[in-house]
């Protein structure tokens, strides 16, 4: 007979099954309804004839924009993990993951790398920098324009440790849902940046977690990856080189 924690874990399984549906479903057919509004809006400001006319234009545009890049969270969320692990030093992975952040975002992100030796983890360089992504994501529209982010790697006796600090504080009642998907204090975020990056650590045998949450000291999440033993696990037997 089943315990009360196998049918909670089961009905969460299936709950997240649903939601990964709806979402490849919505993406799939929201997608196809954005392509046609930029194409009507690009043949309709070759007739517009004033600077006002065409500004108007570009604010389509960028609402299209934003709606790609909540379609394309979805689809991320949505997606099977499946790991392709390889070797990627740190720093190239890192410099990978500022060019994916707008070149005024990547300006506020400050890097502190607190790695002695060289360390390995068992991971997919993709997967990881996407993680990473998320991570820095969220905690840039946590943020002020002006406000400075801070990446930060160490190495622990078992893992490698990747903190994202930045300002401010959260209610309790916030605090406890921020890895609930869907759930978001934003207007324009969709609320699943959070729950994939936890996913993607929780496939490499690690964990993403709020680690410091203090009006003083700021916000800080956590992903925990474990440090490459020589051992597989899941199959794995590549790294990415921490070197």
């Amino acid at each position: 007979m089943a315990s009360l924690t196998e049918k909670n874990t089961s009905a969460q399984e299936t709950s997240d099954a649903l939601l990964a549906n709806l979402a490849q479903v919505l993406a799939h057919r929201l997608r196809g309804l954005i392509t046609s509004i930029e194409g009507f809006t690009d043949l309709l400001a070759d007739t517009l004839a004033t600077p006002e006319q065409r500004e108007l234009a570009l604010r389509v545009f960028e609402s299209t924009a934003s709606i790609e890049r909540i379609l394309s969270e979805l689809q991320w969320y949505s997606r099977p993990l499946e790991l392709m692990p390889g070797r990627r030093p740190l720093r190239t992975l890192l410099q990978e993951l500022l060019v994916m952040l707008e070149e005024n975002e990547a300006a506020r992100v400050a890097l502190d790398l607190r790695l002695s030796g060289r360390y390995q983890v068992r991971a997919d360089p993709m997967l990881l920098r996407q993680a990473l992504f998320m991570l820095l994501k969220n905690a840039l529209e946590a943020t002020r324009p002006t406000s400075i982010v801070q990446l930060r790697v160490l190495n622990e006796p078992r893992s490698i440790r990747f903190e994202v600090w930045n300002e401010g504080w959260m209610p309790p009642e916030v605090a406890e849902q921020i890895f609930v998907p869907f759930f978001t204090t934003k207007a324009q975020n969709l609320g699943i940046g959070l729950p994939i990056a936890r996913r993607i650590a929780e496939a490499h045998g690690g964990t993403v977690y709020l680690a410091t949450n203090d009006p003083e000291e700021g916000i800080c999440v956590a992903m925990i990856l474990p440090q490459a033993d020589g051992a597989d696990y899941n199959g794995i037997s590549k790294v990415v080189d921490l070197a």
